[in-house]
């Protein structure tokens, strides 16, 4: 109740010292206009992993993490049992060291276990996995390259049109937003 009420007058006092009048603003954002990308209908499997090869990617994922994150539980165990029950005076840094090399190693067994799944659906691929690291690495470095050369596209593009050339339909439509504004 007064929460609330406060907010809100602290809100309308913000906007009064902006000089925003909310029913420009409403209007502005009911003028505002959506692309055709944007009113495309999505469809709900469009961009989904198949369920066999989530199965498939957790199956490889679980041995390569588990192994080293069970390995480092049970290694510290065995840094107690050496030090309280046999009496080794064993230095924290060598117990702090080894268990962060095994779970560090899970991390890396994650990211290979992601890496080293076959995405298709009918393909299960080798036991470690090599060949479909390799393909899915450079699938990985094409998609990282596509988007740079789109950003590189479209910043040549905004500096065509700030001097007055348009290059593609996606530059007129940016340029016919912004005169509308």
């Amino acid at each position: 109740g007064g929460a609330e009420a406060r907010g809100r007058a602290a809100l309308e006092k913000m906007r009064q010292e902006a000089g925003v009048d909310p029913l420009k603003r409403k209007a502005a954002i009911e003028r505002a206009t959506l692309t055709d990308e944007e009113l495309r209908r999505v469809e709900p499997t469009e961009g989904v992993m198949p369920e066999v090869v989530s199965e498939r990617m957790l199956r490889r994922v679980i041995p390569f993490a588990g192994l080293p994150v069970g390995g480092a539980f049970v290694l510290f165990g065995g840094f107690w049992y050496a030090n309280t029950q046999l009496g080794l005076d064993l230095p924290p840094s060598v117990v702090a060291y080894s268990t962060q090399f095994l779970f560090f190693l899970s991390f890396a067994g994650i990211s290979w276990g992601v890496m080293s799944t076959s995405l298709d659906e009918g393909e299960e691929g080798s036991l470690l996995g090599v060949e479909q690291a390799k393909k899915n690495t450079d699938m990985m470095r094409d998609g990282l390259q596509r988007g740079r050369a789109d950003a590189a596209s479209e910043f040549m593009e905004d500096d065509a049109l700030a001097d007055g050339v348009i290059m593609s339909k996606k530059a007129l439509n940016r340029a016919e937003r912004r005169k509308k504004k």
